[in-house]
């Protein structure tokens, strides 16, 4: 009876190990309730990306934006950074693991001198616990380093909106845990840009935001830009001189 039980429980295990290590379900993260995610369900935006390249491959050198809706939804990239060369590849809502799946189709490949990387947000809202979404954060710095060893990474951190306000403490705590491992590698430049979405009280002003109160407005935007465009004007100055 021992003798069965072990088999049975080798079985198991080996049927499991299958399942994970399967490429049709692969999951982006932990979620609420069991529940798994396809890490394919924004296919169609990254084949839009692709075709797009077809007709006008941005050039390498520039500096990629990816991530999720924050950077999908940035109004008139190109003009608020000109005349920095600049790559929009933000995606749906998407998640870390989403990005590290199609990160050859729409980061590697265009050898970008430095990378502007907002996401996580999304992992967290959608019930990922802060110290999974910084193992996955690690995990892009990690594949960062061996594509590109030469390009340097902002991240914006997660930011405060009226929406995901009772999420608040879980962003922070995502927050401190990139800031501190940031401060250990050069090529990795943490920007905290969340005290700009704020108001005089410390609460998310909502004038900032556009009606859903997750995403912001043009209003918003601006208040990102004022402070992450002279830092990316340094960073690839510094990167062209190498």
């Amino acid at each position: 009876m021992k003798q069965i039980l072990i088999t049975a429980g080798l079985i198991l295990m080996g049927l499991l190990s299958c399942k994970q290590n399967d490429p049709n379900t692969q999951q982006a993260g932990m979620f609420r309730g069991g529940q798994q995610q396809d890490l394919t369900r924004f296919e169609e935006e990254i084949k839009a990306f692709e075709e797009a390249d077809k007709k006008s491959m941005p050039p390498a050198g520039a500096i990629l934006f990816v991530g999720s809706s924050s950077i999908r939804m940035w109004p008139s990239l190109d003009s608020a950074f000109a005349p920095l060369p600049v790559i929009q590849r933000g995606f749906g809502g998407s998640t870390i693991p989403e990005v590290l799946h199609y990160a050859d189709r729409i980061v590697w490949k265009y050898q970008p001198k430095v990378i502007v990387f907002y996401c996580g947000e999304n992992d967290i809202a959608e019930g990922t616990d802060h110290t999974v979404v910084f193992q996955n954060f690690k995990k892009f710095v990690g594949e960062m380093e061996k594509k590109l060893p030469d390009a340097q990474l902002v991240v914006l951190s997660a930011k405060p909106s009226p929406a995901r306000w009772e999420l608040w403490k879980q962003f922070e705590k995502l927050n401190y845990m990139i800031q501190q491992f940031a401060s250990q590698r050069k090529n990795v430049l943490y920007l905290n840009i969340g005290p700009t979405l704020l108001d005089s009280s410390g609460n998310p002003d909502k004038t900032l935001f556009v009606e859903d109160m997750l995403h912001m407005n043009r209003q918003g935007y601006a208040r990102w830009e004022r402070v992450l465009k002279p830092i990316l004007l340094d960073l690839y100055q510094k990167a062209a001189v190498q």
